[in-house]
């Protein structure tokens, strides 16, 4: 029998991943030993080159000694752990981006690392979709209002400050990856005036299977009612869009980042929001996670800010958690018919 070492959290929980296993054959013959490691309650830590993790117990070093399989979503995997575990053969990861885990490590080793790349295309661009509305709408800021006994009536049926529907609405979105392209899928019932993209790894022909015009960037900021930004953060595209880009943009414009924080340059962001142009902005993701007292965005009024919560969706976890479940169930099966081929 196999043993599997899985670092669980308040989302991943031992119940959602054992529904997924449920599901594989192989799993069935799999000893597995949970441990909760709080988040997000537990906040993440940041190394030199691992980050967003959070730190696994002492007793997980003796208990990965007779694993051959290890299971995290948030719970770091680096060399010390590796070092302990020397019948570790397949890890198993329920993130887009596996930034917990040590790659180098584990190919010096020979050991597969699985992850979940396409996890959190529904939620995310469900989130992102609703920010578009919430913010050309005014939700959020007639809500605070509300809450503070003021009608606001008024200043909504305001003919010159009314905002125009979406279908009037032309939607930029910078990257065109699993999450733009789900975007602009659930922006087609809206009958969006267009939706432009600009992505120098994706040809036009992909765009256009969607309904979307490629573009250059210049001429997406300066056309675009709406900046959405969709993009894997490397380290070279750390604030890829700045004081430059938040000058090109057009006056009453909306910019959204529910990619990454590192992105984008705050500090040109709060002084392009008080100078009004972008007009709003939405943002799920900031350099700094969790920022530490009140975040300098959240002094402004034309600002929706969001504690990193567009992937907080059960499809997440579920579907990751069955993805690497069925992966792992493959890396066993195919390497037990080839050692059965190798004995004859």
């Amino acid at each position: 029998m196999y043993k599997a070492l899985v670092f669980a959290d308040r989302f991943f929980t031992p119940a959602v991943f054992e529904q997924a296993t449920s599901q594989v054959p192989f799993w069935e013959g799999v000893q597995r030993v949970y441990y909760d490691l709080g988040w997000p309650e537990v906040p993440f830590c940041y190394g030199e080159r691992l980050r967003e993790y959070v730190p696994y117990p002492q007793e997980a070093l003796k208990e990965v000694e007779e694993a051959e399989i290890l299971v995290t979503q948030m719970g770091l995997v680096d060399e010390h752990l590796l070092q302990h575990a020397p019948r570790l053969q397949a890890v198993g990861c329920l993130r887009s981006g596996p930034v917990n885990v040590d790659h180098e490590a584990l190919e010096r080793r020979g050991i597969p690392l699985f992850f979940a790349p396409e996890r959190s295309v529904e939620a995310v661009a469900e989130f992102t979709v609703g920010l578009f509305i919430a913010a050309r709408r005014g939700i959020v800021r007639a809500c605070r209002e509300a809450f503070l006994g003021i009608w606001s009536q008024s200043s909504y049926f305001d003919y010159a400050l009314a905002p125009l529907p979406l279908s009037q609405v032309t939607v930029g979105l910078i990257g065109f990856g699993k999450i733009a392209r789900r975007v602009a899928q659930l922006l087609g019932p809206f009958r969006v005036r267009e939706v432009v993209s600009y992505d120098p790894f994706v040809p036009q022909e992909d765009m256009a299977m969607y309904g979307v015009r490629k573009v250059s960037l210049e001429e997406l900021l300066q056309a675009a009612d709406i900046v959405s930004l969709h993009v894997r953060y490397t380290g070279e595209n750390r604030k890829m869009i700045g004081e430059r880009e938040f000058k090109m943009m057009k006056p009453g414009s909306i910019f959204v980042n529910t990619s990454r924080g590192e992105l984008v340059d705050e500090e040109a962001l709060v002084r392009a929001l008080q100078r009004g142009v972008p007009a709003f902005a939405c943002i799920d993701t900031c350099c700094e996670e969790p920022w530490c007292g009140k975040h300098p965005l959240a002094d402004l009024q034309n600002v929706i800010l969001t504690p990193h919560i567009a992937g907080a969706s059960r499809s997440t976890v579920e579907s990751a958690a069955s993805e690497i479940a069925q992966a792992i169930g493959r890396y066993f099966e195919e390497a037990h018919l080839f050692s059965k081929k190798e004995a004859r």
